[in-house]
């Protein structure tokens, strides 16, 4: 978790920092379920199980401040939500990185 600082997310949550590992262990993991449903979702041009992925991962991205995963995600699921065109593949790509790196 070298790309995030544990103890800015800790002091904004008010956890130990013990808590906010688990945390971000816990989030990692159904992120990365969200990423496997949201792939399948992209090639099958299935914007609406797209948009609940992207959603998911926003929410809870957000509640732990890790913000760049949470704006990526925000933009899939809001182009996925209004059916737009869009390089959906690609924000993947970033989003599925970030997530990983964690």
């Amino acid at each position: 978790m070298e790309n995030i600082d544990l103890e800015k997310i800790a002091d904004h949550l008010d956890f130990d920092l013990e808590d906010v590992v688990m945390l971000i262990e816990v989030f990692k993991e159904g992120a990365i379920e969200s990423l496997e449903t949201m792939k399948k979702a992209i090639e099958a041009n299935d914007l609406d199980t797209v948009y609940k992925s992207a959603h998911s991962i926003k929410g809870s991205s957000a509640n732990l401040t890790l913000n760049d995963i949470s704006n990526i995600a925000k933009e899939i699921e809001q182009n996925a939500k209004e059916a737009k065109e869009f390089n959906y593949q690609e924000r993947y790509n970033q989003l599925e990185k970030l997530i990983r790196s964690i």
